[in-house]
């Protein structure tokens, strides 16, 4: 029998105030604090604040380890498996370290996942910026809903793989072997796709916002869903490159769009956005090229009308143009009709 209902795994690295809110929301949670276990992976943080605090959580509370690694790693993932490993809890949650949990998230996804005995629970979560703070929009509307098989519905391969909503029964991510990928990105997109088609049994609460995920975009202090050098985007593409490679391992290529279309979107657009010098943008784009052409063969533009005029370019391996057509949709942001029109 498990000695918690809930682990929850954190990844720190120089987190300073931001773990004091975050684990002040896991202390204040509706859920007894007792049945909640608390694992920090520090990923050798060189800064006192976070060091000491940590220690500070590991003497107080009997339901809180905390690890330091001797070599900054510098990816959630390791940090992630190594909790995992240590986790003492029935179900286990993997958290950011500067987000915050909604006062009855446990509670609410932990019944309803022992209810269900479910493998996975999917919940939906806040976007908090500095002055507003916003649901994200989903596809379902509001409705809940029960796999026992993920060809059940199609749709769940477009939830947000964003890790921290999601809670896992530990001894499925044990028993399927199912581990995030370490030294790279998309870590997160690898382990709810693994888990999501192994899973006998697969909950999603539309309509339950367990999660505050914190935007943070000021020099000096970016989420990292702003950063866009050129090593973040190297490294998302190792990750597409793991997924990838799970699909065909698994027989399950037919679905190589509905898993990724939407994942290439963002990467071509923070590509388009990201400040690094042309050459390196075509060394990316050269690097990704073998998983864009196969999705472009699929749907040209990826779908979107703004991406038709990258398709020719990118399949006729001709990434100088690419980049000089991408850099042309972020400086117009016209419709594709019209940047063809302007390169005539």
């Amino acid at each position: 029998m498990s000695k918690y209902k809930i682990s929850v795994i954190i990844p720190t690295y120089n987190s300073n105030e931001f773990l004091c809110s975050l684990f002040k929301s896991i202390k204040n949670q509706s859920m007894d604090f007792s049945e909640i276990q608390v694992i920090f992976v520090d990923d050798n943080s060189d800064e006192d604040y976070t060091i000491n605090l940590l220690k500070s959580f590991d003497e107080e509370y009997e339901n809180v380890k905390v690890v330091f690694l001797d070599k900054n790693d510098g990816f959630p993932g390791k940090g992630r498996n190594i909790g995992l490993d240590l986790s003492d809890g029935e179900y286990v949650i993997f958290s950011d370290h500067d987000d915050s949990y909604a006062d009855d998230a446990f509670e609410r996804m932990y019944d309803v996942a022992a209810d269900e005995d479910a493998d996975m629970l999917i919940a939906n979560y806040y976007k908090v910026f500095p002055d507003k703070k916003v649901k994200v929009k989903t596809i379902f509307n509001g409705k809940n809903i029960i796999v026992n098989n993920f060809e059940e519905d199609l749709r769940l391969f477009y939830i947000d793989p964003a890790i921290w909503t999601k809670l896992f029964k530990k001894k499925f991510l044990i028993d399927n072997n199912i581990r995030f990928l370490e030294t790279m990105l998309a870590e997160d997109l690898f382990v709810y796709i693994a888990s999501l088609v192994k899973s006998k049994s697969s909950v999603y609460l539309d309509d339950f916002y367990a999660y505050n995920y914190s935007i943070r975009n000021t020099d000096g202090d970016k989420s990292t869903i702003h950063i866009r050098n050129k090593k973040y985007l190297h490294k998302m593409v190792e990750g597409y490159y793991q997924v990838d490679k799970f699909l065909k391992d698994m027989g399950l290529e037919r679905y190589f769009s509905d898993v990724f279309n939407r994942h290439f979107v963002y990467w071509i657009s923070s590509l388009r956005d990201s400040k690094i010098s042309f050459n390196q943008k075509v060394e990316l784009i050269e690097y990704a090229s073998p998983l864009l052409k196969k999705q472009l063969k699929i749907k040209p533009g990826f779908g979107e009308r703004l991406y038709q005029i990258l398709t020719k370019p990118i399949l006729e391996d001709d990434y100088e143009k690419t980049v000089k057509y991408l850099s042309l949709i972020g400086k117009y942001h016209f419709a594709s009709s019209k940047i063809k029109n302007i390169l005539r």
